[in-house]
């Protein structure tokens, strides 16, 4: 798990360093470049837990209850009341969905959790051809929210 040091940092500094990890953050347009970035920045236990944090943001953002959640995403109920109250009082997951949700990977992704719904909750459905489950699911073009 990540720790931050126990010394003090100049609040002035810290503000920069902040300014400086948002203007790279922006700077960064290429998704390939993207995924480099973050992959230096971040260990994978973060990286992880970022990408649960967003899908969690997204489910909840469609209706999912906290039950489907948990056993869709191996998350626990705190950190799903964490996002639930960011959503509730910031925008920024909002912002990141709505941008998303006009790509064909973020209309995959939802594709996908879907099908992965699906069969979850549908006994004897999980040996089913993709093609019937699409069909069952009526797979036309949807958003994420």
């Amino acid at each position: 798990m990540s720790r931050v040091s126990k010394k003090i940092l100049n609040k002035q500094i810290e503000e920069q360093m902040f300014e400086t990890l948002w203007e790279a953050i922006s700077q960064v347009k290429d998704k390939g470049d993207v995924k480099l970035f973050l992959n230096d920045l971040l260990t994978p236990v973060e990286r992880i837990m970022a990408a649960k944090r967003l899908a969690i943001a997204i489910l909840l953002l469609r209706g999912k209850d906290y039950e489907t959640i948990i056993d869709l995403l191996k998350v626990s109920n705190e950190t799903i009341s964490k996002v639930s109250l960011i959503l509730k009082v910031n925008n920024g997951y909002r912002i990141a969905v709505n941008k998303l949700v006009r790509t064909e990977a973020g209309r995959q992704f939802w594709r996908d959790i879907e099908s992965l719904l699906y069969r979850l909750g549908t006994p004897g459905k999980a040996f089913l051809p993709e093609e019937v489950i699409k069909r069952q699911l009526g797979h036309k073009k949807k958003t994420l929210v």
